[in-house]
């Protein structure tokens, strides 16, 4: 009998045990976070890392969304789509997340989107920029502008400035870059913008040959749409041979301040955010930023902590916590006062809003102008 009600004992606490564990675990919102945090494009990652988690420590100092704490379960791509597309799995069969924020990068994010349509799992990238991403999948969403949207402001950028003949520097490893060259050539062609065209791939490090013969054809601009590396690579050679030309990009430019300021000086390119914005809501979360990292944030940074923005408003907009659910929410999403700008999302879950042109002048991004 004394064994009887040992082991009934035992049971009754499993139960109890069991009981409260989900009691607890309905009380959480689970949110995947998948981004390089090592690697060639880390930057980018930690970045959107430290944007969503100031974002979340806010929400959960001030009781969470709905009264129920955000979890955050994050996990290193290195910039790898297959590395992404196991972290994405890993995250929806054991840590149950209820939403995904990644990836960063439009490779990797492609690759995870078409596994969070099927799983319809909602997932919104941040910062990744190719079209493919979002199109045709109803669970997928992104914060930033894609490639077309800021390649065509570019070129529509460097026709108000009277540039008649642009060479254009493409890496064709790259979707991002190839996204951004392909909208920027149409536009500048429809524009009557004389295009000269050269390209290279991901292993390439030595340019000087194609920036050669660039330099023959005496454009009046080089628009080299890549991320901030390469381009400070570029930039570096392309001075040394006497380029005097302005350089002109898209968003994978923010960054190029920290090692590059010098040999970038001059540059336009395509952002959503400005370090001197004197916008209200873009000067407290530069302070807020500060506080906690003690470092100047990007245009990642700020994009990772509008994303949160927008799946705090979903969910308090939600029925549930349903994939549907979030998804139906997120996808009515209008008016938010964000950092990067006010949008709305279009048919595709892209959001439609304002391009900020930014400078690099005395080795820092300045805001030139927003169209």
């Amino acid at each position: 009998m004394k064994k009887l009600l040992f082991v009934m004992s035992l049971l009754l606490l499993f139960v109890v045990s069991c009981g409260g564990k989900k009691a607890a675990d309905s009380n959480v919102i689970k949110i995947g976070v998948i981004a390089p945090l090592t690697g060639d494009v880390a930057q980018y990652g930690v970045a959107v890392k430290n944007g969503v988690q100031l974002k979340v420590d806010e929400l959960n100092a001030a009781g969470g969304i709905n009264g129920k704490k955000i979890e955050l379960v994050v996990a290193d791509s290195k910039g790898e789509s297959q590395e992404a597309v196991n972290i994405f799995k890993k995250m929806v069969s054991q840590d149950k997340v209820n939403l995904v924020i990644g990836e960063v990068i439009s490779s990797a994010s492609i690759a995870v989107s078409e596994l969070a349509q099927k799983a319809k799992v909602p997932m919104i990238t941040a910062s990744g920029t190719a079209l493919d991403i979002t199109k045709g999948k109803d669970y997928v969403f992104r914060t930033t502008f894609t490639d077309p949207f800021q390649g065509t402001a570019v070129a529509k950028y460097a026709k108000t400035k009277g540039i008649k003949k642009i060479a254009v520097l493409t890496n064709t490893s790259s979707d991002y870059s190839l996204g951004l060259a392909e909208a920027f050539k149409k536009q500048a062609t429809q524009d009557g913008i004389t295009i000269v065209e050269e390209k290279y791939t991901k292993d390439d490090k030595d340019f000087k040959s194609i920036l050669t013969k660039i330099k023959g054809q005496n454009p009046e601009a080089l628009y080299i749409p890549d991320y901030y590396n390469t381009n400070g690579l570029i930039a570096t050679q392309a001075n040394e041979l006497g380029f005097k030309i302005p350089y002109l990009g898209g968003d994978g430019w923010d960054g190029i301040q920290t090692n590059f300021g010098k040999v970038a000086e001059g540059t336009i390119f395509s952002s959503q955010f400005a370090p001197d914005d004197t916008d209200p809501t873009v000067v407290k979360f530069i302070k807020d930023y500060k506080t906690k990292f003690n470092s100047n944030p990007l245009v990642f940074a700020a994009l990772g902590y509008d994303t949160v923005t927008v799946v705090e408003n979903a969910i308090k907009n939600s029925k549930d916590l349903s994939g549907e659910s979030i998804r139906t929410a997120m996808a009515a999403t209008k008016g938010l006062p964000l950092v990067t700008g006010t949008f709305q999302f279009d048919a595709d879950r892209n959001p439609n809003k304002k391009v900020t042109f930014i400078e690099v002048k005395g080795g820092k991004l300045t805001l030139k102008e927003k169209l």
